[in-house]
């Protein structure tokens, strides 16, 4: 039995349990009843993004002499975006153990998946952007004015992950001799995802692709919503909100479940579109049971997952660190 998962999944059914122990089922069930036809067609739109999604990782991968079963990767991306989910550190716990979860080699398994995470943040800041910059088309000066700061944030996100030069290597050189092993480490591994990036401009211009029509079902979804809610469907307004409400999720990642962020961007995004604001809440509340739904299946194949035997077991002495023993390295160092 592989100990480590099976301490993660109690540790995510125990999140879990606190998460819905917060979320008021009366107020999810009243504003959910009118959304008994979106909800299916949100969650088919959403499984869709997910096959997408392990495309995209699975060619990374590839791309760097990684092989892994599509379902296999399927189940590690959900388990992983459950606790990135349910916790308060968020990335900073999904991506470390998707690396963990696979068991491959550390190097290429830790580029190959931060290049599919980059490509994807890459389409998901582009379609903020547009959104943000939809935004005062519809919405009075003011408010309209209050998104500026957003919209310099967003592009300066953007140039940071397009550009093509290292960003920790000017760091590097500034501390010279006195600079930290972490530091050196962390900055070798950005030139090499970035030397990937530039090696296979056919495979990102590929993932790129399809990570766009993931954007495309991410902005589907709102268009589902309005129709199920009789709303007029603007392009201009579909795509504000997506923009707000993608900008709410990415700066709201710290907080366990986006606990009330997710509900006050959708509020927001609808009110500053000229829709009713508590409509906004038939957004945030399926996407909601969306996101609720697909934490409790990844923890159900993390606790499925622990139950078979560790395969790489006769073979730990030679097998690759994983990128937290190598963290647990870098802080004794």
């Amino acid at each position: 039995m592989k100990r480590r998962h099976l301490v993660a999944t109690f540790a995510a059914a125990a999140l879990f349990a606190w998460v819905i122990s917060h979320v008021s089922f009366a107020t999810m069930a009243e504003q959910l009843r009118a959304m008994r036809t979106a909800l299916p067609l949100v969650l088919i739109l959403s499984m869709l993004r997910l096959l997408l999604q392990t495309i995209t990782w699975s060619a990374s991968l590839e791309g760097k002499g990684v092989s892994v079963d599509k379902r296999r990767l399927m189940g590690v991306r959900l388990a992983s975006q459950s606790m990135g989910y349910l916790t308060v550190l968020g990335p900073a716990v999904s991506e470390p153990m998707k690396i963990n979860l696979l068991g491959t080699a550390s190097q290429p398994t830790i580029i190959g998946t931060f290049l599919d995470d980059g490509v994807y943040w890459f389409t998901s800041v582009l379609l903020a952007i547009t959104g943000v910059a939809a935004l005062p088309l519809k919405a009075v000066c003011s408010a309209a004015c209050h998104t500026i700061p957003i919209f310099l944030l967003l592009a300066f996100t953007l140039v940071v992950i397009r550009r093509r030069s290292p960003i920790l290597s000017g760091a590097v050189r500034a501390l010279g001799t006195h600079v930290p092993s972490w530091l050196s480490r962390a900055e070798n591994l950005e030139a090499s995802i970035r030397t990937y990036r530039l090696a296979q401009p056919a495979l990102v211009r590929r993932m790129f692709c399809i990570d766009l029509a993931c954007q495309g079902l991410t902005v589907s979804e709102i268009v589902v919503v309005l129709w199920s809610l009789h709303l007029p469907r603007h392009c201009v307004a579909i795509l504000a909100i997506a923009g707000i409400t993608g900008t709410v999720k990415m700066l709201s990642g710290w907080i366990p479940a986006r606990l009330g962020s997710d509900e006050g961007g959708a509020i927001s995004a609808f009110a500053l579109v000229g829709f009713s604001p508590m409509l906004g809440l038939s957004l945030a509340l399926t996407r909601r049971v969306r996101d609720l739904l697909w934490a409790l299946i990844g923890i159900l194949w993390l606790a499925w997952n622990s139950r078979r035997p560790d395969d790489r077991s006769d073979t730990r002495g030679s097998r690759p660190a994983t990128v937290i023993e190598e963290a647990l390295k870098c802080k004794q160092s």
